[in-house]
């Protein structure tokens, strides 16, 4: 007996069964024939509540009749498929009266002359869900949950596109924290965040309802405003906004104090782009940073210039290196006491082909850009090369190379690596290469920047403080420093020698840095008296116009190679010292000391003689060191002094190097040395430099005691 061929509603009723998703069966009137399991779960109720009751059930009441037209239209179609993804998102609406979203297809066939409607649904809230996050991710800072800069970009040309049919005028304040990196770095990246989601919600709390708030980057927001009418308004809130975050936050139990710089741009979209908006309100918020922040500014004509040009400086800098419009050039660096160059810093300049940028123009630009980072890295190669093809020119005595550091680059994790790879790929000498950093910048964050020193004297490199003096660093943080030199900062240099207080503060800043073993640079020396000030005070070095202006790499050579010839020796003249000491016929009096040191250092530095003259109670006794030769027809010649009697030498005999290689003559007057203590009580008696003559070695030392070598030389070595 065969088994009886399934009917065709059978065979629907299976295939329903079956199917892992939802189905049902309707007629062309839209009332349910069959559900399947799936569909009954998905929409919360059972197959008979479903069987004979009409499809608009399982939509909201609001769907239904149109619903109802649709099914008509496709029972009545020629077409036996139709997706109804183009209908747009199809709703369904669940027993228990809660909607969620549906993708749909039909399909249909005849049995018994009538037409069956096939429908297969599918929930896709979890998908839906997942879109919306992806798309909110897109749109959103994670961090405060603000809009991000692609959405309020969005909203901006949106509002700009109203306000030029409207006639109303939308209004753009660029926020960026002052303060905000000290207390990241300071407390930490938690701690930071805890605070710019407190800012942020400092700022939400003055806006207006349908204001946007939205975080740029960083520290940065922007404020979208719509429907202005008067910018006293946008005023207002700009100083609402200084004072709300003048007020201190507390983190971690801790009270910080942050400010902000806020620019304001006002427009509409008849003459106005979303990104023209933004640049200008970020210029006129740049423009009030520059002026040290904590207020606030519209933007103007003078504001749009500086935008214009600050872009097309941008632009400019992406190119530089690939067109090789840099170059750098050399500014000498001078011993005070000999007046030779001992070293240079390294200047950066800018050529493109429509004429030279200034420094002072193009690299707070390339600060602000990032562009700093690809550039220092240049500059650093440049001097490395440099210092490299110095070595072989002037061996021990080649100067030393100093290179600036910005505030950028010490952000930069990478700036060891790079500085390492550059060393090792140049063959440079690290000794001879010292780093600049601002004293703001070494200070801006010290825990991180101490890392990145402490990294950076690792490979051998030495570190300066410039500007000392301008910034705020105290006496403790200076000390955890590995730092070498500090540059006296040019403001107090172009005031020595008029003011009392540049005085005080070069004299104060000098002898600090000594007590620290550190040596001093003044920058910005133009005439003789400051160059005497500076020299009174022991400063040790010298740079500015009053010297040399900045060169190019073969007149500085030309220059350093002039200057030490009489240093070099040859192999049958070699480094020779002698000490002698002798008394004058006559005491000298101060001015007449004073006239004869000058005498001395002239005729020395011309013959490429260093040393020390020590002068006590009417006797002298004097370390003289060069090529043998000149030492000992210099002791010739101050035999036949007539100024001198009973000239006796100490110590004479070969040097492998010099004692005082920066001295063309160093001296210390004996005879008085105020504020030491009262020795009478203990003095057995007086031992005078005639008498510590008579044993040479102990001679030797007294007098290479003086050469102070808290610090290897960073001049000019033997």
């Amino acid at each position: 007996m065969k088994t009886p061929k399934p009917t065709p509603a059978r065979v629907v009723r299976r295939i329903l069964e079956v199917a892992d998703t939802g189905m049902l069966a309707v007629d062309a009137h839209g009332i349910i024939l069959e559900a399947n399991t799936s569909l009954c779960q998905m929409f919360g109720y059972t197959r008979d509540e479903l069987v004979g009751q009409s499809v608009g059930r399982l939509l909201p009441a609001d769907l239904r009749a149109a619903h109802s037209r649709y099914v008509r239209d496709f029972a009545n179609a020629a077409e036996s498929e139709r997706s109804m993804r183009g209908r747009g998102e199809l709703t369904g609406c669940r027993k228990d009266g809660s909607c969620f979203p549906l993708k749909a297809s039909l399909s249909k066939y005849r049995e018994n002359g009538d037409w069956i409607l096939l429908a297969s649904l599918h929930d896709f809230s979890e998908q839906k869900q997942a879109e919306e996050e992806r798309v909110w991710q897109a749109t959103h800072d994670a961090l405060t949950g603000l809009p991000n800069r692609a959405l309020i970009r969005e909203r901006l040309a949106n509002a700009l596109e109203r306000s030029s049919r409207h006639g109303r005028s939308v209004a753009v304040l660029f926020v960026d924290l002052d303060g905000f990196k000290p207390i990241n770095d300071s407390y930490g990246y938690d701690s930071g965040d805890a605070l710019l989601k407190q800012a942020a919600a400092t700022l939400e709390a003055q806006l207006r309802p349908d204001d946007s708030l939205a975080r740029m980057s960083g520290d940065e927001f922007v404020i979208l405003c719509e429907q202005i009418d008067d910018p006293v308004a946008m005023s207002t809130l700009a100083q609402r906004l200084n004072e709300q975050l003048r007020q201190p936050f507390v983190v971690n139990a801790q009270e910080v104090f942050i400010a902000a710089s806020i620019g304001v741009a006002i427009g509409d979209g008849a003459k106005r782009s979303a990104d023209e908006m933004l640049r200008d309100a970020d210029a006129a918020m740049f423009a009030v940073k520059r002026q040290g922040g904590d207020g606030w500014r519209f933007f103007s004509g003078d504001l749009h210039e500086e935008a214009r040009q600050r872009l097309a400086l941008t632009r400019g800098l992406r190119v530089a290196l690939e067109r090789d419009e840099f170059s750098v050039l050399f500014q000498p660096i001078v011993s005070v006491t000999s007046g030779r160059v001992a070293g240079a810093e390294v200047l950066l300049r800018w050529t493109p082909s429509d004429g030279p940028v200034s420094p002072a123009v193009f690299i707070p630009v390339a600060e602000k850009t990032g562009a700093i980072i690809p550039i220092g890295a240049w500059v650093f190669r440049q001097a490395c090369l440099a210092a490299a093809r110095w070595a072989t020119i002037f061996g021990e005595a080649v100067p030393y190379l100093s290179v600036n550091v910005s505030t950028r680059q010490l952000d930069d994790p990478a700036l060891a690596d790079v500085f390492e790879a550059t060393l090792r790929e140049t063959g440079a000498d690290p000794s001879r290469i010292v780093i600049e950093i601002t004293e703001t910048a070494l200070m801006d964050d010290v825990d991180a920047n101490l890392r990145m020193l402490r990294r950076l004297a690792e490979l051998g490199l030495r570190a300066a403080v410039d500007d000392f003096g301008t910034g705020y660093s105290s006496l403790a943080q200076l000390l955890r420093m590995p730092v070498s030199l500090l540059k006296i900062d040019r403001e107090f240099i172009d005031g020595l020698d008029k003011r009392r207080d540049s005085r005080i503060i070069t004299s104060t800043v000098i002898g600090m840095g000594h007590s620290l073993g550190m040596r001093l640079v003044a920058e910005g020396v133009e005439t003789a008296a400051q160059l005497a000030e500076l020299s009174a005070h022991g400063c040790d070095y010298v740079q500015g116009f009053y010297f040399h202006r900045p060169l190019a790499e073969e007149a500085f050579i030309d220059i350093v190679r002039r200057e030490i010839a009489p240093f070099l020796t040859a192999p049958d003249d070699p480094l020779y010292f002698l000490v002698y000491v002798s008394e004058a016929v006559t005491p000298p009096d101060q001015a007449a000391l004073a006239q004869l040191l000058d005498t001395s250092r002239q005729r020395n530095a011309a013959l490429g003689v260093t040393g020390i003259l020590l002068y006590q109670h009417g006797c002298f006794m004097q370390m003289l060191e060069g090529r043998r030769s000149v030492v000992e027809g210099l002791i010739a010649k101050i035999y036949r002094d007539p100024r001198h009697h009973t000239v006796r030498i100490s110590a004479r005999g070969a040097l492998s190097r010099r004692i005082f290689p920066e001295w063309s003559m160093g001296f210390r007057d004996m005879s008085e040395l105020p504020g030491t203590p009262d020795f009478d009580n203990w003095r057995q008696r007086t031992q005078e430099l005639l008498a510590l003559a008579d044993d040479p070695a102990t001679s030797f030392a007294f007098l290479a005691a003086f050469a102070q070598p808290l610090n290897p030389p960073v001049g000019l070595p033997a």
